[in-house]
């Protein structure tokens, strides 16, 4: 499979690591609201999602993070959680809330990939207050890239991680006939919506052992051939996807039932007449998973 830049990632972004530790200029500054792991959007025909606050509303709280730079401006995030929506409403009006993937249509994918850098910076800050070594409060450094313990006989600094998942599209070459994918179906009111079999590394695998027995846990596959195809970070809350093709020599499988409650072979002709025919979707289009299946069925197709 080619290689695509994924949803939500954004290798041009300067995130100007050097400027973490330099006091900024606020005349030159925009910070992003986000409240509850949500973000502000104008009301209207089309709305516009809000990518500046005033500074007075900023100066009520103190959760301000540095995300990077662009265009020669800083570009930080401000988490207004603790702020009563009333105090809110005075600076911001007419608005509602949305997630950063209900906001697709309204942004493109730089921005997408900014609001999510954005949303999982808060979200590890929300729960890393304190040190998880001795149990003191944590403090803010490096522009909220740090988090220090306040503890003096501790002191341990503490920085954003990120869990490593890999995420899996089976297929199975039989003789004389179509290659065929193995698919993970959730039920919706118009048919079915179809994802990729994934799974958390754990301590001491390498994501090749991962895949191994995440396909073997969740629909009984054994498989081989382990390809990597990309990666796509993942902020819902702290993930980093690593997406992969295996082969199986067999089309026996056989369902966890907990975390899988439904798969299906296809190959890429059957895929896409039930898309065409609206029985189907292939996940959403902002996941790693619909990239590898839609790019699985062009070249089969």
């Amino acid at each position: 499979m080619k290689h695509k830049e994924q949803f939500y990632s954004n290798k041009d972004f300067n995130r100007a690591a050097e400027l973490r530790e330099v006091v900024t200029d606020t005349t030159n500054v925009s910070f992003i609201p986000i409240f509850k792991g949500d973000f502000f959007v104008t009301k209207g025909e089309v709305g516009t999602v809000l990518m500046q606050v005033p500074l007075e509303l900023v100066a009520h709280t103190n959760k301000h993070y540095f995300l990077g730079v662009v265009a020669n401006q800083e570009v930080w995030c401000v988490d207004l959680s603790e702020i009563t929506y009333e105090i809110i409403t005075q600076y911001i009006q007419n608005v509602t809330l949305l997630s950063v993937r209900d906001c697709l249509h309204l942004i493109n994918e730089q921005d997408a990939s900014l609001l999510a850098y954005a949303k999982g910076l808060v979200s590890w800050h929300n729960t890393h207050q304190f040190c998880n070594n001795c149990g003191a409060s944590t403090v803010i450094e490096e522009k909220g890239h740090r988090r220090k313990c306040t503890n003096s006989t501790c002191g341990i600094p503490h920085f954003p991680r990120i869990n490593p998942a890999v995420i899996v599209l089976i297929t199975y070459n039989g003789k004389n006939k179509p290659p065929l994918c193995l698919l993970n179906m959730h039920q919706k009111d118009y048919g079915y919506m179809c994802s990729l079999f994934s799974g958390f590394s754990e301590i001491g695998e390498s994501l090749e052992d991962t895949v191994i027995r995440e396909m073997k846990e969740e629909v009984n596959v054994s498989v081989s051939d382990i390809t990597y195809v990309a990666s796509q970070p993942w902020v819902f809350p702290a993930s980093m996807m690593l997406g992969f093709t295996a082969k199986t020599k067999s089309k026996e499988f056989t369902i966890d039932n907990k975390e899988i409650k439904k798969a299906q072979w296809f190959s890429a002709a059957e895929i896409k007449k039930l898309v065409q025919a609206e029985k189907l979707v292939i996940s959403r289009k902002d996941s790693i998973s619909h990239f590898i299946i839609t790019e699985w069925v062009k070249q089969n197709s």
